[in-house]
């Protein structure tokens, strides 16, 4: 992001941040914290998430609105995951898991955390022709199945954790895949040692994936390029064996809409 160097243009947005942070916070200027939450649960529960959310944020938690703080967190991060947000989803998330650490409720914010990560790892565009994403949105799937990883792990008897551990599947695939993109790159420019380091990588992470085996045959093209024959005899060996198995594409598991 571009400084903003102009003093005139630094005093413009201060002002502009200052006028829309004024109008924000006198909307519902004396309205009771009560009051709000309650429009703010009717509006989630008939389906009017901006409006939830204009209620909700209304709430001043460290007045009187204290004794709602950890529902109004967990709804505000489905509202804005249901309004298609799901940065601002994630940014409520985190700063719920460091208030409420221990709040039964944590499984379903990684959930939805998890959720809104695997949504900004996704394109529309490219679902509808059907294009390999596996090369984008890369940390947002990484995060995706940390999300996922975390509730089959830390809270396996969840409701979600079956759901969790699908996803989990999917987009493993989808990172092994993404290696392999990485890999075939490297190939492409002769960078031998990087797709060494890059497939022994995918041996060792995604050893059951297809995206392994469509790599081996890069790793030994690239050993016998360096010299390193007895290295490219050994993964000859290897793409022999990984004939005999069979490997499953993970299917895509639906968004869910049960929360």
């Amino acid at each position: 992001m571009r400084k903003l160097t102009s003093f005139a243009t630094l005093l413009l947005a201060a002002l502009v941040m200052s006028g829309c942070s004024s109008s924000d916070k006198n909307e519902f200027e004396g309205v009771p914290a009560q009051e709000l939450y309650g429009k703010g649960q009717t509006f989630l529960q008939e389906g009017d998430y901006n409006n939830a959310i204009r209620h909700l944020e209304g709430v001043d938690i460290r007045a009187d609105g204290g004794a709602y703080a950890e529902q109004i967190q967990l709804s505000l991060i489905y509202a804005q995951y249901k309004v298609g947000e799901y940065y601002k989803a994630l940014d409520v998330a985190e700063r719920f898991a460091r208030a409420f650490p221990n709040s039964a409720s944590m499984d379903y914010v990684y959930y939805l955390a998890g959720l809104s990560n695997a949504r900004l790892g996704d394109n529309w565009i490219q679902d509808v022709f059907k294009v390999n994403r596996s090369s984008r949105a890369v940390e947002n799937v990484r995060n995706a199945y940390g999300n996922f990883q975390t509730i089959v792990q830390h809270f396996p008897h969840s409701k979600y954790a079956q759901d969790a551990q699908n996803w989990m599947a999917y987009l493993k695939n989808r990172l092994a895949e993404h290696e392999l993109k990485i890999a075939q790159f490297y190939m492409k420019r002769d960078a031998y040692v990087a797709v060494a380091n890059r497939v022994e990588e995918m041996i060792l992470i995604y050893p059951e994936s297809k995206a392994t085996a469509d790599a081996l045959p890069l790793l030994q093209r690239a050993f016998e390029a360096m010299g390193i024959q007895d290295s490219a005899q050994k993964v000859a060996g290897l793409i022999e064996e990984y004939k005999t198995k069979n490997f499953e594409t993970p299917a895509k598991p639906a968004y869910s809409e049960q929360f």
